[in-house]
């Protein structure tokens, strides 16, 4: 049922002029698995989360994003799936107050969660890269330039997914990466905004093992590049490390954040004291 919902509502959407804009095709697309490891501070013992998202490559940009987030965000931008939307949600919360289930639990069982809300678009002809994220339900878009981004080819080399891949290392934006590429798919891209090695990046991870991401399939397509959906009146355009320690000052302050928003009628202790960082951290500079 759901997956009807989501052809029918991406036919209207393809009908829809807000979004008739002309973007890029692809003609490659690749699968990721991104993974964080967060340290449990109550069991001293780590636990990973994970994330779903697609690549998409076309001729000089690329475009990735999770599929459940723009899944969600397409319900939302479709007056008939709003409201399915908003149904679910009162369902959720209503069975949370009278039974005390686990309301987030329903609405991710019914497919109305959003995945992460980072994605971005790689421009290699101009080097540059605009990411979009949310936070606190407001949507933020700012700049990365690509040659911020130096690697190095070792001679170390893994079999990945029947591709054999050689690997490079490279310090970027405060933390230190290894990659795994395939020479034999001949495209400079890969996952988040790691890019520019001579064939395709199937693996990557942080050498400290907090961060990584590794590729689940790559096809062939003839598509577009999927809409952006974001309302741009409601777009905060600012800088990438302006952005990381807005973040960083919410979370850890975010029992005066949410006083000040309800004008002190609510009053929580869920301030973050946990070490887990952000997956760039130079911001702290």
């Amino acid at each position: 049922m759901k997956r009807l919902t989501y052809i029918l509502l991406l036919s209207a959407l393809s009908a829809n002029t807000s979004f008739a804009e002309e973007r890029p095709k692809a003609f490659m697309k690749a699968q990721y698995t991104a993974w964080h490891s967060i340290m449990d501070k109550k069991t001293a013992k780590p636990f990973v989360t994970e994330d779903k998202y697609i690549l998409q490559i076309g001729n000089g940009s690329s475009y990735y994003y999770d599929p459940q987030t723009f899944y969600v965000d397409s319900l939302n931008n479709d007056p008939v799936g709003r409201v399915m939307v908003d149904q679910i949600t009162r369902d959720a919360l209503h069975e949370f107050a009278t039974t005390g289930a686990d309301s987030f639990a329903i609405m991710r069982e019914k497919g109305i969660m959003r995945g992460n809300g980072y994605r971005n678009q790689k421009d290699f002809v101009g080097k540059n890269i605009t990411a979009w994220d949310i936070d606190g339900g407001d949507r933020y878009q700012y700049e990365v330039n690509m040659t911020d981004l130096e690697w190095e080819v070792c001679d170390s080399t893994e079999n990945i997914l029947g591709y054999d891949c050689n690997l490079a290392t490279a310090d970027y934006h405060g933390r230190r990466w290894k990659a795994w590429f395939a020479p034999d798919i001949a495209v400079q891209d890969g996952p988040w905004q790691l890019c520019g090695l001579p064939g395709l990046i199937l693996k990557a991870e942080s050498e400290d093992g907090e961060y990584g991401f590794i590729m689940t399939g790559v096809q062939e397509c003839d598509e577009q590049f999927k809409p952006i959906l974001i309302n741009p009146d409601r777009l905060f355009k600012t800088k990438r490390k302006s952005y990381l320690k807005m973040r960083d000052y919410a979370r850890r302050n975010r029992s005066a954040r949410i006083s000040a928003m309800t004008g002190g009628k609510v009053n929580v202790k869920a301030d973050y004291t946990g070490t887990a960082d952000y997956i760039e951290t130079d911001y702290h500079e």
